[in-house]
């Protein structure tokens, strides 16, 4: 099926801000950079209310899974926590609402989760993203991520380096209000990661992805490093981690709450979009699109994979492909058309040898990129 696209000024201001100190200071900092104007945050705040509202209306939320969730961060991961009270203050929002807006979306995959186990057919639009690394290029390796969501989340993408008191520091493409990494980032010494999200009958009270990002990009410095962290951590699944470092080694987690499967690369690339491809994990996936993008990430996945088959010697092809259109099912640049509201909201970019991330909000076809660099 081929769409018309038609939009194409789709495109969204990304701030760019730093953030320095103990994880309250850190969460303090972000929070401000919000409220610095009133309107913007009086439309975050209905945002999060409309968030709550809804989750709270799902038949499998449950007051005691937040209180485990949040029991386990204080015990594996406090600085996220501190990181959400020091937001939440700035923020004037309750530090629970805060909270289940960062995590709400798990109880819509259980639910949707288990009304597939009972219907056996799809019950829900998914939204996706589109991931690659290669392992070299006229730039050294290359970590790329289209992030695809529902456009009401593109006013809220920000670009911040992380500089905490412990720990490494790190340059990360994020959202407002979310603690840790909600989406991509690159530390110091050069290692990438990028998440995406899978639909999956494999999940439950466990560490979020924002927060796994966190503890990678402030512990580990390899691609290596970074997988066997992820072995050892209670994950709450629902998506995947690509990973390239400074040395061009290439990784992919793909997460589960009971299952978890890693794999290293000696090929030139490796690509990830929203489904498992690992035999411990393909029987966990759902695919929960309506019935004319159903396979979506596996045509991304494949289209991806024959751009990438040819060679990426360069920055600008990089961004070229990431440009693609196709059908709609294996077009890289996500417009509105296809699937509404879910669009590509943002496009990053990073070079790890250069310590450089160049990114964009809204469609990649008419990016115009700027670029961080950690110092």
């Amino acid at each position: 099926m081929t769409i018309i696209i038609k939009d194409m000024k789709q495109m969204y201001s990304i701030d760019t801000g730093k953030l320095v100190g103990e994880p309250y200071e850190i969460g303090t900092g972000f929070g401000q950079a919000l409220a610095a104007d009133p309107g913007r945050l009086g439309r975050f705040q209905a945002l999060v209310r409309r968030e709550n509202d809804q989750v709270e209306a799902l038949p499998t939320y449950t007051k005691s899974v937040v209180k485990d969730i949040l029991a386990l961060l204080e015990r594996e991961s406090p600085s996220i926590l501190e990181w959400l009270k020091g937001m939440a203050v700035e923020l004037s929002l309750p530090v629970q609402q805060l909270f289940l807006f960062n995590i709400g979306s798990y109880f819509r995959d259980l639910m949707i989760g288990l009304g597939s186990r009972s219907q056996g057919k799809p019950d829900q639009d998914e939204d996706g993203c589109s991931t690659f690394a290669i392992s070299d290029s006229e730039q050294g390796p290359i970590l790329a991520k289209n992030r695809d969501c529902d456009s009401a989340y593109g006013p809220w993408q920000v670009m911040v380096q992380v500089c905490p008191n412990r720990g490494l520091g790190y340059t990360a493409m994020t959202t407002y209000g979310v603690a840790g990494v909600n989406s991509s980032g690159m530390n110091e010494e050069g290692l990438a990661v990028a998440d995406t999200h899978v639909m999956s009958l494999d999940i439950g009270p466990g560490l979020p992805r924002f927060a796994i990002v966190d503890k990678i990009l402030t512990q580990c410095t390899t691609v290596n490093e970074a997988l066997a962290l992820v072995m050892n951590q209670p994950l709450m699944g629902r998506g995947n981690l690509i990973l390239t470092d400074i040395s061009g080694a290439l990784g992919v987690a793909e997460l589960g709450h009971r299952n978890c499967a890693v794999r290293r690369s000696g090929e030139d690339y490796m690509v990830n979009t929203n489904h498992f491809t690992d035999l411990v994990m393909q029987d966990a996936f759902l695919d929960t699109n309506p019935l004319y993008l159903q396979g979506t990430s596996l045509a991304r996945y494949s289209r991806l994979s024959d751009l990438l088959s040819s060679g990426c010697r360069n920055l600008e092809e990089a961004q070229h492909i990431m440009a693609y259109h196709g059908t709609a099912l294996d077009s890289l640049c996500r417009h509105k058309e296809f699937n509404p509201p879910y669009q590509t909201i943002s496009t990053v970019f990073y070079l790890p040898q250069r310590k450089e991330a160049l990114f964009s909000g809204g469609y990649p076809c008419i990016a115009e990129y700027q670029k961080v660099v950690w110092k």
